[in-house]
């Protein structure tokens, strides 16, 4: 990840779904995602990363990389169908910052089990 002004890059993962009660007619919905999926193939944005659809499923994800989680919400507001569609958001964090957490954590069991022995 590349740093950006004003702070650390964080990668979040965003996934989409249309929403059941859009509250738009069809046809505008349809016109909404179709906008939406232009730009994404534009990559008019540099904060998106990179951008799928689920085959056979009315969603899709992308890899935002953004400074902060306002900033998130601009890039998400900014979509042509973010009016209509379910949005789930998930922070990513390297397999080796996994790893790291994970021996942190056997480190603390480790050092619990002598007093629970007791």
């Amino acid at each position: 990840m590349a740093p950006v002004q004003g702070g650390i890059a964080m990668q979040f993962l965003v996934v989409t779904k249309a929403s059941a009660n859009p509250g738009v007619p069809v046809p505008v919905t349809i016109q909404l995602v179709r906008k939406t999926f232009e730009m994404l193939l534009e990559k008019g944005d540099h904060r998106i990363k990179q951008s799928w659809s689920f085959a056979g499923e009315r969603a899709g994800a992308m890899i935002v990389e953004v400074g902060s989680a306002e900033e998130l919400s601009d890039v998400i507001a900014s979509l042509p169908f973010s009016g209509v569609t379910d949005v789930s958001i998930h922070a990513l964090t390297t397999l080796e910052q996994a790893l790291k957490t994970i021996k942190q954590a056997e480190e603390r069991i480790a050092q619990m089990a002598p007093a629970m022995g007791r």
